[in-house]
């Protein structure tokens, strides 16, 4: 994993609106973004139910003490045209829980597969989970 020299935390409080006014119920996650752009690949990811659902239970075992952190593990490139992102537990396991690709032109979300080495549609991933 790719640690990034800048470092900026976020309260999501903040964000009480997301673009087409999508409300975001987590306090406090960390995001890790070296510029504007970045931010928002972050919190388009952050706001995503699926990730909500593990901020509620990290909130909840940690006693509100535990975050999730989000970071950007790598930008666009010629070989791979997305923004990578990780959904990573909190200490001690810093366990990364989700990993997803944003297109930057249509910041359309592909959730990724480290395994099996395959990017997904958020549709077909969430099929798949059923």
């Amino acid at each position: 994993m790719h640690l990034r020299n800048c470092r900026i935390v976020l309260s999501v409080t903040l964000f009480t609106c997301l673009f087409s006014m999508v409300k975001i119920n987590a306090l406090a996650q960390e995001i890790r973004a070296v510029n504007k752009e970045e931010k928002k690949v972050l919190t388009l990811v952050l706001a995503l139910p699926e990730v909500q659902e593990k901020v509620k239970l990290i909130r909840q075992l940690g006693n509100g003490k535990s975050q999730l952190s989000l970071n950007v593990s790598a930008l666009p490139d010629i070989y791979i045209p997305y923004y990578q992102v990780n959904v990573i537990n909190p200490a001690p396991s810093y366990k990364i829980l989700y990993q997803f690709a944003v297109d930057p032109k249509t910041y359309q979300i592909y959730y990724y597969d480290p395994i099996k080495n395959h990017q997904y549609t958020l549709a077909d991933w969430r099929k798949m989970r059923k």
